[in-house]
């Protein structure tokens, strides 16, 4: 009998063989290929002497029009040992109002076709990028000099809306979302977008005490969707038009963060604009910043430090309550029947200390009443390393992440066990149990570089699927968690995090992630995926009985055990008994949950998870 080595998860969730309801995962969004004009994604401005109200330049300006150089290209080493680039190569059709002389740097581009047409004061022209294997690809500067908003203006009086369509998309077509991200966004059937990410939530406070008013947020005519602190000082990134936008097109539900110096009047008028403008099918979270942990934390630890004092209450206390105040604010538009129904305010937490989500629900008890009457759920951050991370082997990188997430789900002793988070929303009753507001590979991380290329390597491998599905299915839906949010959609894989489901936006399904997640969401059997090649194996779990039956094509000899270990290689004592020659029974009744391997003879057998 020859050695498989395969993984095969059963779900302890259900009786074998029955069907089960889809789980419930959501995304986080991100700026990647999303616009139509890319130029709502950059507010580089640079030799400007002033801006107008909504951050047109008012003088001759340079602009970094884009950057998809991949990391660290700009220090003249790339992250990636594959160096893999996205294609930005096309034709750009642009135009804006007013007058200029246009010239463009950068790598492998070009302008040509410069028009200004005086009768309508608009300047057409087209950015051409070519050298998708160039060094540098992808890196533009546009330069605008004699620049004039009017035909009488003087020289140097700047213009007013650039829009650059990307390639397939016609100059003045005013579509603001692309063919590309809606498909990337839809590529798996997630049940909620966070907004979180094109948000620009943690560096988007003022300095207390000033406040945010209706009146300063960012608009569809803002010069860009990204923060413009420099330029108008809307520190805001995506406006509410867009967000609601997007919400209509995919039909979701959304979870919004919203900044803490946005006052009353500014989330009242927010909630009457979804009320008003929002699909009515659509669910609502609402999040009060986001990851409020360390008072000295960019721009939103300082903000709520703060407060907290002019409160007289601490750091925690006064998350908490900014939360209720959330809540309260929108009940009075959306009425209190809706909290906990379709308006969902997230109390998060911080995943590697749950007394934190003690101090903010005993907070809000002692000062406000039931948490549950204000409150949806908790969140954590389902975020998991590996144990083999200097390895040099991807594949053992992969196995050290699935007996990091074994531990989060198993030690009771570990600040990182998943329980912890789970039990205090149920002792509390929250309706909507304890929730993720992000998870996924946190690895790499933080910049380092040691053993980076095998680390990326590993999140590009077949069995990182098998990971993220350990991550959430052992690891959070079988102890019946809530919404789990992954973290991102798309982004680079290099030294500061392999955080996106895909590293190219243009292409979903570039590595592994997505079907994974796809597999995640609509698993219809008690076993939660087959593996690519036929297996003699085969495990399924039996709920009710706390059992596990493994059955094999070829008949077993008769004198063969199953053995049983724990990821880490210890042995693990369960009571097993052949049935018959194909099959054999575990006993799980004593055994903690965790992940476990089976081996039988030769046989590597599944990686059980219950």
């Amino acid at each position: 009998m020859k050695t498989v080595a395969l993984i095969l998860a059963a779900l302890a969730s259900v009786t074998a063989g029955s069907a089960q309801s889809q789980f419930a995962m959501g995304v986080n969004l991100d700026n990647a290929n999303a616009f139509v004009n890319i130029v709502n994604h950059t507010a580089r401005y640079s030799k400007a002497t002033g801006y107008d109200e909504h951050g047109w330049p008012t003088s001759d300006f340079d602009l970094v029009l884009m950057d998809g150089r991949p990391a660290t290209e700009w220090n003249g080493t790339i992250d990636d040992p594959e160096q893999y680039r996205i294609d930005y190569s096309g034709r750009y059709e642009a135009q804006f109002t007013g007058q200029a002389n246009v010239a463009v740097s950068g790598t492998s581009v070009a302008i040509e076709n410069l028009i200004y047409t005086e009768s309508t004061n608009i300047t057409t022209f087209d950015v051409v990028v070519g050298g998708r294997n160039s060094a540098n690809h992808g890196l533009v500067f546009l330069s605008f000099t004699q620049t004039r908003r009017v035909p009488l203006s003087t020289p140097n009086s700047g213009i007013t809306g650039l829009s650059v369509n990307r390639p397939g998309y016609l100059r003045g077509d005013r579509s603001t979302f692309t063919d590309a991200f809606l498909k990337l966004c839809a590529a798996a059937d997630f049940a909620c977008y966070r907004f979180y990410n094109v948000q620009n939530i943690w560096d988007g406070e003022p300095t207390y005490p000033a406040k945010t008013t209706w009146q300063q947020r960012k608009t569809p005519d803002d010069a860009a969707q990204v923060s413009m602190a420099a330029t108008n000082g809307k520190r805001d990134g995506w406006c509410w038009e867009y967000i609601v936008e997007l919400g209509n097109t995919l039909k979701k539900d959304i979870w919004i963060n919203i900044h803490m110096s946005c006052d009353s009047a500014y989330v009242t008028s927010l909630a009457s604009m979804l009320q008003r403008e929002l699909d009515p099918s659509i669910n609502i979270y609402v999040e009060s910043s986001n990851e409020v942990w360390s008072p000295t934390q960019l721009t939103h630890g300082p903000y709520n430090a703060a407060e907290a004092a002019s409160r007289g209450i601490t750091f925690d206390d006064n998350h908490a309550h900014r939360t209720v105040l959330l809540s309260r604010w929108f009940a009075s538009v959306f009425g209190q029947g809706a909290i906990n129904n379709r308006i969902r305010v997230i109390m998060a937490g911080q995943h590697a200390y749950h007394g934190r989500s003690d101090n903010h629900l005993r907070y809000i008890q002692r000062t406000f009443g039931e948490p549950k009457n204000f409150i949806y759920a908790t969140s954590t951050a389902l975020y998991f390393g590996s144990t083999k991370d200097d390895n040099p082997d991807p594949s053992s990188i992969n196995e050290g992440m699935l007996e990091d997430i074994n531990d989060q789900i198993s030690n009771a002793s570990s600040p990182f066990y998943r329980l912890n988070h789970i039990n205090k929303a149920n002792q509390w009753q929250l309706v909507g149990g304890s929730t993720s507001y992000e998870g996924g590979p946190h690895m790499p991380a933080g910049g380092g570089t040691v053993n980076l290329g095998p680390q990326i390597l590993s999140h590009r491998t077949e069995a990182m699927a098998d990971v993220l599905k350990a991550n959430y299915l052992a690891g959070w839906k079988d102890f019946d968690g809530g919404l789990a949010m992954y973290f991102t959609l798309a982004s680079g894989y290099n030294r500061y995090g392999c955080w996106g489901i895909t590293d190219d936006p243009s292409q979903p399904d570039r590595n592994f992630k997505m079907q994974a997640l796809r597999e995640i969401i609509g698993t219809s059997t008690a076993v939660a995926f087959e593996p690519a090649t036929i297996s003699p194996l085969r495990v399924t779990y039996h709920h009710e009985t706390q059992s596990a039956t493994i059955y094999a094509t070829d008949a077993l000899a008769s004198n063969l055990n199953a053995e049983f270990f724990s990821l880490l290689g210890n042995h693990v004592t369960a009571p097993t008994r052949l049935v018959n020659d194909h099959t054999i029974h575990i006993d799980l009744s004593q055994t903690p949950r965790g992940l476990y391997v089976v081996r039988i003879g030769q046989h590597r057998a599944p990686l059980l998870h219950w």
